[in-house]
């Protein structure tokens, strides 16, 4: 007999979801695809660092060492996640690909290459990292250089005495350029923004933003939260007059944002120039949108990612402007901590979803919870129905 919760994904949305269950006393099973726990974590480019402190960054009774530092490298993040899954016993399953999940009587059926399987309760926890998207441009099948995906990018090495161009105005956009300038192996690196980019201190007023929001738990909100839209709000300003492009009123809330002043230092060094966005390619050449071209040996793009449960799940849920699909009760114009189930669909829950406040490795651990509270209560009614049916 199948479990009564398949967990979709063995990243830290999907461990953390595994421990939340066996605490509950829940039977699960977590299948991943790849043939390693967090394996995106394992493959990303060395110099990436978490955005988010060690203080809310770990997963439920276990802390980061305090060898990590303050900003655990990716590299780290990975193996502590590694260690984790071994020493709490979870019941994962890996090179497990799941190929189809629809709705079937009060539960799930779950295609996979494990066969075909019924579970009461399915939690999507694949995150938002492991589908690419990758925009076609005008011309690019004319491109004499080379095109790649920034999770391809795996340190500066391969592009030693190469023009390369960055596009792609958030974090990963941003490192990857910062990396490739200051390895100073190869021509400045040309970063294509098309909204510019919002940069903020990685330790606004001498602190991480982190330590901030401990000191605010302990204030009143009288003082508290005024501190912390203060300390939300900083950012560098009067990049234009470096040379770093950022964005107008209007674009604001399409600019990528990240912390942390490497970028302005690569700049003012000649190691990293902002231009454009790409307009169309031609050639051995790309043209800008003011009409600028340039002729890079190799275009890397930072153009994100988006939900990778559309690979597999087969329903029919309205999504919200990031592609995740709504969950109940969940606010038109914002992610939410609240209900994990997705609307329509009893017994399907989003865990992994929600990347603000304290950073979406403190939210997997709410996310699980909620999750698993939910489950709880749905499972009660599913098992009660069907006595009542076998009555």
């Amino acid at each position: 007999m199948a479990e009564d919760v398949l967990v979709i994904g063995a990243g830290p949305a999907g461990i953390a979801s595994a421990y939340s269950l066996q605490k509950a006393g829940i039977s699960y099973k977590v299948v991943d695809r790849a043939d390693e726990i967090a394996t995106t974590w394992n493959s990303l480019y060395p110099s990436l660092k978490l955005n988010t402190t060690r203080f809310f960054s770990h997963l439920p009774e276990r802390k980061f060492p305090l060898s990590y530092g303050l900003f655990p490298s990716g590299k780290q993040y990975h193996r502590y996640l590694v260690n984790y899954a071994r020493d709490y016993t979870l019941n994962i399953h890996l090179g497990v690909s799941v190929d189809r999940v629809y709705p079937e009587g009060d539960g799930w059926r779950v295609e996979s290459s494990e066969g075909s399987e019924w579970y009461p309760a399915v939690i999507s926890a694949t995150g938002r990292f492991g589908s690419k998207v990758q925009p076609t441009l005008p011309g690019e099948d004319t491109f004499t250089g080379r095109i790649m995906h920034a999770n391809e990018y795996l340190g500066p090495g391969p592009f030693a005495g190469q023009q390369v161009m960055v596009v792609g105005n958030g974090p990963s956009g941003v490192d990857i350029a910062t990396e490739l300038g200051r390895a100073d192996t190869q021509k400045p690196v040309l970063l294509s923004q098309r909204t510019g980019v919002v940069l903020r201190p990685r330790y606004p007023w001498g602190l991480p933003k982190h330590l901030w929001m401990i000191i605010g738990d302990y204030l009143p909100d009288v003082i508290s939260k005024p501190l912390m839209n203060k300390i939300l709000s900083l950012k560098f300003t009067h990049l234009d007059e470096i040379g770093i492009k950022t964005p107008t009123a209007a674009e604001s809330s399409a600019a990528g944002g990240t912390r942390g002043a490497d970028l302005i230092k690569v700049v003012k060094a000649g190691q990293v120039i902002s231009v454009d966005g790409p307009d169309y390619f031609d050639g051995d050449t790309v043209v800008l949108d003011d009409d600028t071209r340039v002729q890079p040996d190799v275009v890397i793009l930072a153009t994100g990612y988006r939900p990778v449960l559309w690979n597999y799940l087969e329903i029919d849920a309205e999504a919200n402007d990031q592609g995740w699909p709504k969950r109940i009760d969940e606010p038109d114009d914002t992610y939410y901590l609240g209900k994990r189930q997705i609307v329509g669909y009893p017994g399907l829950y989003l865990v992994g979803v929600y990347y603000q406040g304290k950073g979406a490795m403190y939210n997997f651990n709410v996310e699980a919870a909620e999750a698993v509270e939910e489950i709880k209560a749905h499972l009660e009614h599913v098992k009660s129905r069907h006595k009542s049916i076998l009555a």
